[in-house]
């Protein structure tokens, strides 16, 4: 049995042309494969869950190089020239919600909480969530987009992405109740954030500073609150942030005679 090359003189039958012909599938399994494996690893050292965070980056980097479009990607992760407006989007949007949460949280008679201070490491870790984006909103968010609307796409990310952190609450001191709490904060999460990014052509930078900011910004605004109330409180508040950027695309969409929400094709 013989096999035809690719145009890059490589077989069609290999495991270059296996990846470059189911790319979302093969990208899946070596993001969660790598990132788990090391995830596992934590309790030897927190370098390993560092390390763990450029699984998506990794499963981007290999996918793209099967398929020949190493060069989009790279040009999502070096091309910083976004207009201010989407920077301060992606820096403002989360620290809006969860003052948000803060007013709720005050309207409930608790006290003023002050404001809090980050760690060193919650400092690193607004830096490296770049190899998470360079995953998910640089490779797998785009190419969900050439077969899903903008919000639809936004809202597989989110799932994705929250499962990808799974391992984390199978801990003994976690459980499926805290990841219930954590994927209904993060997926909504996902859908403002495919809005502001796709706004910015898939910028990974955008897309790292929006993702850090999520991270600091409870912290900061809502120090020694209950975790699973700020969770909730800040989920909900995306939910409905999610839902009404829906409502005023559609009802833009309805008055232009360009459909924001179409199916498109969007190049990988």
């Amino acid at each position: 049995m013989t096999t035809s090359p690719t145009s890059d003189g490589t077989s069609a039958g290999g495991i270059k042309g296996v990846i470059a012909r189911h790319p979302i599938p093969a990208y899946l399994v070596i993001a969660f494969a790598s990132s788990w494996s090391l995830t596992v690893l934590v309790p030897v050292s927190i370098m390993f869950g560092l390390l763990a965070l450029f699984g998506p980056a990794l499963g981007a980097a290999i996918v793209s190089w099967a398929d020949g479009s190493t060069g989009k990607l790279r040009g999502r992760i070096t091309d910083w020239r976004e207009s201010p407006r989407s920077y301060l989007s992606a820096f403002g949007i989360p620290f809006a919600v969860t003052a948000a949460a803060l007013v709720v949280y005050l309207f409930l008679g608790n006290p003023v909480p002050g404001i809090g201070s980050i760690s060193a490491i919650e400092v690193l870790i607004f830096v490296l969530v770049i190899g998470e984006e360079i995953g998910w909103r640089g490779f797998l968010m785009p190419r969900l987009r050439a077969r899903l609307s903008l919000p639809a796409a936004g809202l597989v990310t989110g799932v994705i992405w929250a499962t990808w952190h799974l391992p984390i609450y199978l801990a003994p001191n976690q459980g499926l109740a805290a990841f219930a709490v954590f994927a209904w904060w993060v997926v909504p999460f996902a859908v403002v954030m495919g809005f502001v990014v796709e706004r910015a052509r898939y910028s990974v930078l955008v897309a790292t500073v929006m993702h850090g900011a999520a991270n600091v910004a409870m912290p900061i605004l809502l120090p020694s609150v209950d975790h699973t109330w700020t969770m909730v409180a800040t989920g909900t508040v995306y939910i409905v942030f999610a839902v009404s950027l829906v409502a005023y695309s559609r009802s833009r969409s309805a008055q232009s005679s360009a459909p924001l929400f179409v199916q498109k094709e969007v190049a990988a």
